[in-house]
């Protein structure tokens, strides 16, 4: 049985909020745990894919949420058709073992599972599960599929605090019954609120952010819906039997923004990036504004900071030799690096195996993941909140690992997780060989 939840930080779970996460702690008192290093770029796409199959970001050709479409300037968003890689539920199955997948990140639309599948984070169209006609079934027992809230970033804090208690109830009251009534050798599910509480509740969880106040009434709901996930996994794992291992899980942490980094605003300055017009006010940049003659490079925002160079024969009017490619990356990494202390500009292939799709040229992470990059241009280069909306929170490089039951070494702290380590894991468990060339070790 392996439950994920999105975004928990060891900062949270293992500390500040252990007192009220007595089903968490309890799995930790009799098993094995410790902070699981994410991936790069430690983001929900493509951490839960690169988790469950064993490959790297650049392997599977998922950089985060949109990815570059070839031959053009568009980003397309990934949906479960983007990983073509076996995941652990293909594995089992494949073995004879019964799964049952609940919400998982990019499993919509569901592929054929041996056993059942509902389907989680981006996309949300019918059919949703695995076979078809479950779907239904499962609606009438337990309302509207909905694998995530509709908006994080809102003002509307009590809005979104009710969205998360009910969107949660849900996936848990689903993954009960489909444990209950499918009797599967291999469970998986995820949860998607904790991230969401972090984006617009971070200010009041973390006592070191500047405006936390801890007599605000916001840092108790904050700590009651923590709880109350904590006695949703309490309700799943007591179903649990003594010949079943638990794993809780996490795909990356959470951290306190300090703050943005305009990157195409700063490389419009440097003469990398070069508009039609002048922007008259801040705004997003789009591929109309830009003069795709006169530029070098240009940035998406998000987590990090994804760059791209305009090069000949790859965009359409691209116009930086291929042969160049090296040295302007080189004399850019040193720019960015430069604008905030602790700034790292990666190159795809000193990070991945193998690098497929359209990666970017530079992933950039300013302030190890302080500051989040954002898109705009036409005002300052350094932000004080994020370009999208009310968010205090950007992600970390460690999420949560908890291991219990049948199987797992009561060894208390473990130390040099990673996030591969858990299909790995999740196998060896099953009686499974992990397939060739999958990375991670078994940590049970």
């Amino acid at each position: 049985m392996v439950i994920g939840l999105d975004c928990a930080p060891p900062a949270l779970v293992f500390d500040r909020l252990a007192p009220v996460l007595p089903n968490l702690s309890g799995l930790r008192r009799r098993g094995a745990w410790g902070p699981l290093r994410s991936v790069a770029p430690p983001i929900t796409v493509p951490a839960w894919a690169c988790m469950v199959s064993g490959r790297d970001p650049g392997e599977l050709g998922l950089y985060g949420f949109r990815n570059r479409v070839p031959g053009s300037y568009g980003l397309s968003v990934a949906d479960g058709r983007a990983v073509e890689a076996p995941r652990v539920w293909d594995v089992a199955g494949a073995a004879g073992k019964k799964v049952a997948v609940c919400y998982v990140p990019l499993t919509s639309p569901p592929r054929p599972v041996n056993g059942v599948l509902v389907g989680g984070f981006l996309g949300a169209e019918p059919p949703f599960t695995h076979p078809p006609e479950l779907g239904p079934g499962l609606e009438a027992r337990f309302g509207r599929h909905r694998p995530d809230v509709d908006e994080f970033r809102t003002e509307d804090r009590e809005g979104l605090l009710e969205a998360l208690y009910d969107t949660t109830q849900l996936h848990f009251d689903v993954a009960r019954a489909l444990w209950d009534e499918e009797a599967p050798d291999f469970a998986m599910m995820v949860e998607m609120g904790t991230d969401r509480l972090h984006h617009a509740f971070w200010t009041h969880l973390d006592p070191s952010a500047p405006d936390h106040d801890p007599s605000h009434p916001l840092v108790r709901e904050a700590r009651d819906y923590y709880a109350f996930v904590d006695a949703q996994v309490g309700a799943l794992i007591e179903r649990a039997d003594d010949d079943t291992a638990i794993l809780v899980v996490s795909d990356h942490g959470a951290r306190r923004m300090e703050g943005g980094v305009c990157v195409n605003e700063q490389l419009r300055r440097t003469g990398w990036l070069t508009l039609k017009e002048e922007p008259t006010a801040p705004r997003a940049l789009t591929a109309d504004m830009i003069d795709w003659s006169r530029t070098k490079a240009w940035s998406t925002g998000g987590y990090y900071a994804r760059v791209f160079f305009n090069v000949e024969g790859r965009e359409p009017e691209g116009i930086v030799a291929p042969a160049a490619l090296d040295d302007a990356r080189a004399a850019l990494a040193r720019e960015l690096e430069a604008l905030v202390p602790e700034t790292r500009a990666a190159r795809p292939e000193a990070l991945y195996r193998e690098v497929r799709g359209l990666a970017p040229d530079l992933l950039v992470f300013f302030g190890d993941l302080r500051r989040r990059a954002l898109g705009t241009v036409g005002g300052e280069v350094f932000a004080e909140r994020d370009d999208r909306g009310p968010d205090g929170c950007n992600h970390d490089w460690d999420g949560i690992f908890i291991a219990a039951g049948a199987g797992v070494e009561a060894r208390g702290p473990l130390e040099g997780l990673s996030i591969h380590d858990v299909g790995v894991t999740a196998l060896a468990l099953l009686g499974l060989d992990a397939p060739d060339g999958w990375l991670g070790k078994n940590r049970a």
